[in-house]
């Protein structure tokens, strides 16, 4: 059992199966993102940034339209060291995205430095600001230091569809829209940490605020926690 145990470990650890899975997947996300009608809109003040200067947030569980939508971009993403990682990097380094692998959890302060050589290599960055593990909807304190050393503004991201499942038992309630479901990508106004004395609390407000517009435009009928009011002043 412990022989067939290792076999099978080393198999799935093998470059040519993590290859094979990330290709197969890869070709699954674009098949199924064209069954999507996306539509990504904008806060005015975002069109006066700089694209290659910019910070993206947004929650954990609502990234699955952000793949199509930038696809080809050129953003840095961070993924994590695990197993599982390793083939989200390689099925999003086919996408067209810059990976930087590390982890929030293990070495951190390394994490960060990696993650702002790259985006001082020329690329914008997204992050969920919750990940990887919660708690869901509190912004993790990375973006903000990231903002602050480079002088770059963080937007806002929410994305909803009108219609969605969340799939089960997954911590922050992972929405995947449905095929032939109108959708919606949502920049909000951009906030600047030298401005104000921007704090995580308001990262969260900001990202709350265009995740429930999101929902509305589309029509979704909410069925996870409250994500704040479009009438927050953000």
């Amino acid at each position: 059992m412990t022989s067939l145990r290792n076999l099978r470990r080393k198999i799935t650890r093998s470059d040519a199966f993590v290859g094979a899975l990330a290709a197969v997947t890869r070709a699954f996300i674009i098949a199924y993102s064209k069954t999507l009608r996306i539509r990504l809109e904008a806060h005015a003040d975002y069109d006066a940034l700089d694209p290659s200067k910019v910070l993206y947030g947004f929650w954990h569980g609502r990234q699955f339209l952000l793949v199509p939508a930038f696809r080809g971009s050129g953003i840095a993403i961070m993924t994590d060291l695990s197993w599982a990682g390793r083939i989200q990097s390689r099925v999003l380094e086919g996408l067209g995205y810059v990976i930087v692998r590390g982890s929030s959890r293990r070495k951190p302060a390394r994490a960060l430095a990696a993650m702002k050589a790259a985006i001082e290599s020329g690329h914008p960055a997204a992050f969920a600001l919750d990940g990887p593990g919660g708690p869901i909807h509190r912004s993790k304190p990375g973006v903000l230091f990231l903002a602050e050393r480079l002088g770059y503004p963080i937007v806002p991201v929410g994305t909803s569809a009108s219609r969605a499942f969340s799939i089960p038992r997954t911590w922050c309630h992972y929405l995947l829209p449905l095929p032939f479901s109108a959708c919606v990508v949502k920049l909000g106004r951009p906030l600047w940490v030298t401005e104000s004395d921007l704090t995580a609390e308001d990262v969260d407000r900001a990202v709350n605020h265009v995740t429930l517009e999101a929902d509305i435009e589309v029509g979704l009928e909410r069925t996870v926690g409250e994500c704040g009011s479009p009438k927050d002043d953000v």
